[in-house]
This record gives structure tokens, C-alpha cells and sequence, in this order.
């Protein structure tokens, strides 16, 4: 039997309805029953009239939870969900977008090293935990910069991401493995709240999911304390080797490796300096582009106007013009704003104005 999802939204919908009414018309109850009445006796109003009250609220109140849990129903109806294992290109954009986060991929690193050989005889599920011994051995001891503790690699597969939501699409899903600091407490590890990075396997017949990483990667930085620090490995652990990580704020790096080894060592690097790439980026949010970068611009403070400059030569009116493109692209690329710069201020007929 094939069922529209029209005719379903149209009976929530007309249940919606019903318990609004059923809803209004047992607060007018409620309301007339706290009027006094003349004809009512004081030992009615006393007990009768509390019995009465008491039980209009419980179905005041069981009508408005039946009321909201609908309207749950209807906004619910309308988000498409996908999973982070299935996300496709489009759905996988408009989430970002309206996130606010950004993404490129770059050149694939092709620096001479090693590729390393692992067996996914079995399949994933029955491999993983060898796959983690792997790791273990090809990432050797190492600890994160100002903390004394090693890290380790937790298999995290039952465990699910924070889930993404924004523009009517909602993801979720899980990671193969956490990279935390050893020494930790259970809650600590249930909460992500120390993770420094993630990573995501793939046997060797089966290709690296560049969406799913990407909404992995979003939904740990969510969670971790290490906030946008953190970084994600996508590997077979044969000859697939991506990293990605963010590089300024809500803007993501995405780069292949052709060697496991050089790879290894990157992403090493991204996490043993999480703490100090965390606090750069935070500090990224709130600082203005280099003044080699702005050129001549004077940015007026308080109620100055800075009228200077406006009998400036041609050439130094079109170092202004370059100064206000920096700081445009700035505040857009870094500070989630959309600043535009009007068309007329970039016109070649705009530079002798003031001239």
C-alpha cells in the first residue's frame, strides 16, 4: 500500500486542529470555574470546586503535551534526514552552508615515503579492532604539546556524533575511531569532551566518503573541548590516505596523500599541536587582516571621518580601493559576514572622484 505523505501531514494537521480547539475551550473551563458564583456555597467552592479545577488542569495539561508532541510531528515531517554514511554532495552542502562552514580541497600531497600493507580479509566489522592495533604500531607513542599524557585510540563505532542540523536537512551517525589522551575517566570518553581527532576506515575495496568525513569532522568539533583543533583521517591503511582539518575558522582543508607515512606525520603533527591550533583559530575570529595586507586604509573610529586623502593622485586611491577589497574579503572568509562592496566604489570611474 503506498501512502502520500500529503494525506498524512493533512490529518496531523486536522489533529492539530481538534486539540487546539480541545485545548481553548478547556482553558475557557478553566477560566469560568474561577469566577465565584453566587448561587454556590462557600463548602462546594471550598472542596467541590478544587476537585473540579484539579481535574480540568490534568486535561488542560495532557491536551497541550498532545498538542505540542503534534506540532513536533509536522516540523519533524518537513527535515529531510540522511545519514553521515549516505550523505551526497548537495544534501552534504546545504548543511554546511547553513552551518556556516566551508570547505576545499587542495592538491594531493605527493612527498616521497611509504605505503604500509593491511588485510581486510573478513570485512570491516570483523577487522576494525586489528585495524586499530595497526594504527597504534604506525603512529608510535606520542603525546599532545603541554600535556604529559600519551595518547591512545579508542574503537568508538556504538557511539554516535552530535547531530547536525540546519536548513531542513539533519545528520547523523557514528566514527570508527577517537584519538584521546590516556588516563581518562568513562564520561570523559561517552562525551568526546577530550578528543583530538578522528578516524575514519575504509577497507581497501571500498572508496573514501569525502561527505561523511566532512560531517564527521563538523559534528566532533561540536563536541570536543578541543573545538575546531581537532582533526579527521580517512585510510584503508594500504593506499588511501586523506587528512582534513580546519585551517582557519569554520573553513576545512581536505588533502590526499599518496604515502601513508607522510601522511601519518601530518596528522601527527595536527594533533600534538590541537591546543595551540585551537586557540589560534579563536583568536582568528576576532583579529583584523595585517596592515601590509590593508594597504593605506584608515578605518575611522568613534565619530572621526577621515576626510584626508580625498586630493590623493589616482594611485593612492586605488591603494584604498585594494585596502577595502582586503578587509571585505576578511570579515566574509573569517567572520562569517556577508560584506559586499558596492559596485559603484569599484569602478575605474570611481578612482579620479577625489582627485
Amino acid at each position: 500500500m503506498t501512502i502520500d505523505i500529503t494525506d498524512v501531514l493533512r490529518a496531523v494537521e486536522d489533529v492539530n486542529r481538534a486539540l487546539r480547539e480541545g485545548f481553548e475551550a478547556t482553558q475557557a473551563v478553566v477560566l469560568d470555574s474561577n469566577i465565584e458564583k453566587v448561587s454556590m456555597s462557600n463548602a462546594t467552592r471550598d472542596r467541590g470546586g478544587a476537585d473540579v479545577l484539579r481535574a480540568v488542569e490534568d486535561v488542560n495539561r495532557a491536551l497541550r503535551e498532545g498538542f505540542e508532541a503534534t506540532q513536533a510531528v509536522v516540523r519533524d515531517s518537513n527535515i529531510e534526514k540522511v545519514s553521515m554514511s549516505h550523505a551526497t554532495r548537495e544534501f552534504t552542502t546545504a548543511l554546511l552552508e547553513g552551518l556556516d562552514v566551508k570547505w576545499v580541497q587542495i592538491a594531493g600531497n605527493t612527498e616521497k615515503g611509504k605505503n604500509f600493507s593491511f588485510s581486510w580479509e573478513g570485512g570491516e566489522e570483523h577487522c576494525t579492532r586489528r585495524a586499530i592495533d595497526k594504527m597504534r604500531s604506525l603512529f608510535c607513542k606520542f603525546s599532545v604539546l603541554g600535556d604529559d599524557r600519551q595518547v591512545d585510540f579508542r574503537d568508538v563505532r556504538s557511539r554516535n556524533l552530535h547531530t547536525l542540523r540546519a536548513c531542513g536537512k539533519e545528520s547523523t551517525g557514528q566514527t570508527d575511531v577517537a584519538i584521546t589522551l590516556k588516563e581518562l575517566q568513562h564520561s570523559d570518553l561517552a562525551k568526546f569532551n577530550f578528543v583530538i581527532g578522528i578516524v575514519e576506515l575504509k577497507t581497501d575495496k571500498a572508496e573514501l566518503k569525502g561527505c561523511q568525513q566532512l560531517l564527521e569532522l563538523v559534528a566532533m568539533s561540536q563536541m570536543s573541548q578541543y573545538g575546531q583543533g581537532v582533526a579527521l583521517l580517512g585510510t584503508d591503511l594500504n593506499k588511501k590516505w586523506e587528512v582534513l582539518y580546519f585551517d582557519k575558522p569554520d573553513h576545512i582543508t581536505v588533502q590526499a596523500f599518496r604515502f601513508g607515512s607522510v601522511a601519518i606525520m601530518f596528522f601527527r603533527e595536527k594533533l600534538k599541536y590541537v591546543s595551540v591550533r585551537m586557540e589560534n583559530l579563536r583568536k582568528a575570529r576576532h583579529v583584523l587582516p595585517p596592515v601590509a595586507e590593508m594597504g593605506v586604509l584608515h578605518i575611522a573610529s568613534g565619530e572621526e571621518q577621515d576626510l584626508g586623502g580625498f586630493d590623493r593622485p589616482n594611485e593612492d586611491v586605488h591603494d584604498r580601493l585594494q585596502g577595502l577589497k582586503a578587509l571585505e574579503r576578511y570579515f566574509n572568509e573569517n567572520c562569517n559576514a556577508n560584506v559586499t562592496l558596492p559596485l559603484w566604489a569599484q569602478s575605474s570611474d570611481a578612482f579620479g572622484i577625489y582627485s
